[in-house]
């Protein structure tokens, strides 16, 4: 149920053009911060070769991300006729993992292996989204955030069309900056 509040929560807040949004009292955060994922994962087109019609869109996230558990909530879930499938990285994954996923989700506990990380997706067409600012400073596609319970982003758009994606002006309407 909390997560059905979240995702309406995020629909509205995308259809009604709020760049930040107070979040509601007694509202989740993590789930809040998932369903915010989830309309990431919706306004973002991959080229067909990377994410080809009717296949399932792979959500990575480390054990021990914060978000982990409210991101499990989104298995299943249907992203522009794609199966959302949420999987769980090793600590040290090889570069043909992280390329099969389709959204990489990072926070502080990923700072220390993100430099790598970005090496091995330099050419491949994976959406980073960080929920820490550090790693969103440093080359991540969407940096995103609470911050006195508003809710925003920013996004790099250098590292989206190196990775040959295509964020949905929608989108990029809401962002806190666009850079």
């Amino acid at each position: 149920m909390r997560a059905h509040l979240a995702l309406l929560l995020s629909c509205l807040l995308l259809s009604c053009g709020l760049a930040s949004a107070q979040l509601p009292t007694g509202a989740d955060e993590a789930e809040l911060k998932a369903a915010i994922l989830f309309n990431f994962a919706v306004f973002t087109e991959w080229p067909s070769d990377t994410l080809p019609a009717s296949s399932p869109l792979r959500l990575c996230v480390f054990q021990g991300n914060a978000l982990l558990t409210a991101l499990t909530g989104l298995q299943e879930k249907q992203v522009n006729g794609h199966r959302l499938l949420v999987r769980t990285l090793p600590g040290a994954p090889g570069a043909a993992q992280l390329a099969s996923c389709h959204l990489l989700v990072l926070d502080a506990q990923d700072r220390e292996r993100w430099p790598l990380l970005k090496h091995d997706l330099a050419t491949s067409s994976v959406l980073t989204v960080a929920d820490d600012r550090i790693i969103g400073a440093n080359g991540a596609m969407i940096s995103f955030g609470i911050d006195n319970r508003r809710v925003g982003f920013d996004v790099d758009l250098v590292p989206v069309k190196l990775a040959r994606l295509t964020l949905s002006s929608k989108l990029l309407r809401l962002a806190r900056s666009v850079q």
